[in-house]
């Protein structure tokens, strides 16, 4: 059965090597038939997770009418999500840490809506060839699964790709491709 995916990328370049990543995981993901709704993070205005207690308090998760509220009604059909991003300083980029702390609207107690995701995807990119480079990106990453009660994940970790397209014909590509045929 077709799911519908939620992919949200993090880089600012739209041709980085995170951004093809995602790109190479949706491409496998829609040969299954599959709906993706695919969110460029950098792009979009999400503003900063307030004030839990008055989350919801308008009907909608963010007390900010910014494009987390417009995003909601995808999030709330989603099956799967997919979270690419380049590694700074060991963690998520901004764009991606900013929309994930927005999630938090779903793990208060008063909120209106659960997230149904069942399955979590992790596509990071790094300069850095050292391992440790992974280490914060992937512990937050399983941390976010376990705060959403999302048990199936799969993580795919790229070191080395420093500069604009270092990632073409890397086998990641092809992980990526084959890990999104297997979503159906």
């Amino acid at each position: 059965m077709a799911k519908n995916i939620m992919v949200v990328t993090g880089s600012v370049r739209k041709t980085g090597n995170s951004i093809m990543l995602a790109n190479a995981f949706v491409k496998g993901a829609r040969n299954n038939g599959n709906a993706i709704q695919k969110v460029e993070a950098s792009h979009r205005n999400f503003s900063p997770f307030r004030d839990k207690e008055n989350a919801w308090r308008k009907g909608k998760p963010s007390l900010v009418e910014d494009d987390f509220n417009v995003l909601a009604p995808y999030l709330h059909v989603s099956d799967v999500l997919v979270l690419a991003s380049p590694v700074y300083f060991g963690g998520f980029s901004g764009a991606i840490k900013v929309f994930i702390d927005n999630l938090y609207a779903y793990v208060v107690e008063h909120r209106k809506r659960n997230l149904r995701f069942t399955h979590a995807i992790l596509l990071a990119v790094a300069r850095d060839d050292n391992p440790d480079t992974f280490v914060g990106i992937t512990h937050e990453f399983k941390e976010l699964c376990r705060q959403l009660g999302i048990e199936k994940m799969d993580i795919i970790t790229v070191p080395g790709v420093a500069e604009r397209g270092d990632i073409v014909g890397h086998e990641a590509l092809d992980r990526a491709r084959d890990l999104g045929k297997t979503i159906s």
